[in-house]
């Protein structure tokens, strides 16, 4: 696999070497396709090796360790998409409030809405860190409501203090609030939590693509919220039931970060050919596929005997 994904990333960084200046509207087009389908040759090579490995895995497990667990793959693939669709959101968001339907917003006046992107996954994680303590479940149900909310007023000092007018990420509020609703409806359940949330992402990211101004930039914003309790949630899921190859399958999700490095590039080439504002339906693809694997775990577990609320539930 990684004698692949050089192979594939090589006529990419070479394709910049190219003198542009005076290239036409339909070469740079050119251009921006030839790179895109050599990214998406470097998202195959990874979904693709790592089915292959599991499928010689399991007719053969000698050597293959922990690839031969199915939750481990999925998780793989779960870790791959939730770093690159948490980086791609955020990364493609100045040139998002550069279009004239989200504002025509300057550099100056876009930091404060992408500020409150990275902050809210401080906002979910200091709110799934509750459950790290011994609280009685009253106790925690309070706090879940009362974290989120503290955090966000914080956030929002941070932004006014920096000097950048916060007026318009009030309303925000609401957002803070669906992600509160999302917490008690996922009881501290992982592979719940993980399906809750995704879904959650999913609808984010429709009601983004098919609005615009203030109620798109919202829909993205809280794509923040919704990825910031994920990593741990994939990660227990994954791991659970590999027995002695738990530190073995430990290290090759954490090798699946490498997602934040094809799946951003690939949704600013699509936005280079369709436009930064459709581009999002990448967002909206990865969390899908998070949803799916928060639903499908649960039978694979069951079916290797796994008590997955019962073993993992201490991980989230």
């Amino acid at each position: 696999m990684t004698g692949l994904l050089i192979a594939m990333f090589v006529p990419v960084f070479g394709s910049y070497q190219r003198d542009m200046t005076s290239a036409t509207d339909a070469e740079k087009h050119a251009l921006e396709a030839y790179r895109l389908r050599w990214l998406l040759g470097a998202m195959a090579v990874v979904v693709v090796g790592l089915i292959v490995a599991n499928m010689s895995a399991r007719k053969k497990s000698d050597g293959w360790g922990a690839m031969k667990y199915p939750q481990l793959v999925l998780g793989m693939l779960g870790i791959f998409v939730y770093v690159g669709v948490e980086v791609a959101v955020g990364s493609n968001l100045g040139e998002l409030l550069k279009q004239k339907e989200f504002g025509s917003l300057s550099a100056s006046e876009a930091t404060p809405y992408i500020m409150m992107y990275w902050g809210s996954l401080m906002i979910g994680r200091w709110t799934g860190a509750i459950g790290a303590f011994e609280f009685k479940k009253s106790t925690r149900q309070i706090l879940q409501v009362i974290v989120p909310l503290v955090a966000f007023a914080l956030l929002i000092l941070i932004i006014y203090l920096s000097d950048y007018n916060v007026k318009a990420l009030f309303y925000y509020i609401v957002c803070v609030l669906v992600l509160i609703a999302g917490f008690f409806m996922s009881k501290e359940k992982p592979a719940t939590t993980l399906l809750v949330f995704s879904l959650l992402g999913v609808v984010a990211m429709i009601v983004g693509l098919l609005t615009t101004g203030s109620i798109a930039i919202y829909a993205f914003l809280s794509a923040g919220l919704f990825c910031s309790i994920m990593w741990p949630c994939i990660f227990s899921l994954s791991v659970a039931g590999l027995g002695k190859y738990e530190s073995q399958g430990s290290a090759f999700l954490i090798m699946m970060i490498l997602g934040g490095g094809i799946l951003p590039p690939i949704q600013g080439k699509i936005a280079d050919i369709i436009g930064i504002h459709q581009s999002y339906i990448i967002a909206a693809v990865c969390f899908a596929y998070l949803a799916f694997f928060g639903f499908i775990v649960r039978g694979i577990l069951r079916k290797q005997g796994v008590d997955y609320d019962a073993q993992v539930s201490g991980g989230h």
